[in-house]
């Protein structure tokens, strides 16, 4: 339910242009400016692009960079920042996007705990995906992200359940800005790593995401544990899913 974001487009570019957002800018756009820099990709594909920052930041020597985003509001805020850059943009859900060429580096950042289906979202996936491609996405900790935020109670968090809630949050330096309303499903890191490995995927790295003491200064609190991780996936050679892929008309 992509358009329960409309209404949070504006307050999201404004958190994120303003630096008020410090897990955007202090923790993962390094972490993914680092990940351009190591891949070196030629192409891009980031799914679920929100206001299109991510991709701007770090486009800029990568030949062909394409973001999708099936918010409307989303995608109109997008459509602006990008506008100087070389992204092309689409609204759209990945399920729904057509491509003729695979793509070196496909993102997903925080939008997996929003997807309702998950095997769908990574089936999609896997059909812009070469051998040697990589998939990175980021969520919120399975493990320990509720116990940051609270979102299910006692009596309805069970870690090893698929767990869907509509939820509202704010961020540490905007905490009057309520965004509300928005999809988040609780799944256990297991429920990844099957789900990856069904359509071919095998994890090549994983990342929990803890800050220097530095960054997490400015958070006014200690991190107590990893609030994020990272996923690093490929698929193996000669799947079946990707030879269909390679074999349809776009």
């Amino acid at each position: 339910m992509p358009n329960r974001w409309d209404g949070f487009a504006s307050i999201r570019q404004n958190q994120i242009e303003s630096g008020k957002d410090l897990t955007f800018s202090k923790v993962f756009l390094p972490y993914y400016n680092d990940l351009v820099k190591e891949l070196c990709p030629e192409s891009l594909l980031e799914v679920g692009c929100g206001t299109g920052h991510l991709s701007v930041n770090i486009c800029s020597n990568i030949s062909t960079a394409v973001a999708i985003e099936p918010s409307e509001g989303m995608y109109a805020v997008a459509e602006q920042v990008v506008k100087e850059s070389c992204v092309q943009l689409f609204c759209l859900r990945v399920e729904e996007y057509r491509c003729p060429h695979p793509f070196d580096l496909i993102i997903s950042h925080m939008v997996l705990q929003l997807v309702d289906n998950l095997d769908l979202f990574i089936e999609s996936v896997a059909n812009f995906m070469e051998k040697e491609s990589q998939f990175v996405f980021a969520i919120p900790h399975p493990c320990f992200y509720n116990n940051y935020k609270l979102f299910f109670d006692s009596s309805e968090y069970k870690y090893m359940c698929e767990i869907k809630k509509t939820i509202s949050f704010s961020i540490t330096n905007d905490p009057n800005k309520i965004i509300s309303g928005v999809p988040y499903c609780h799944r256990p890191l297991s429920q990844y790593f099957s789900v990856l490995k069904k359509f071919g995927f095998y994890v090549v790295d994983f990342k929990e995401i803890f800050p220097d003491q530095e960054i997490q200064s400015l958070y006014g609190v200690d991190w107590k544990f990893p609030r994020y991780c990272v996923f690093h996936a490929q698929r193996k050679k000669g799947n079946p899913v990707l030879k269909k892929a390679n074999n349809s008309s776009f």
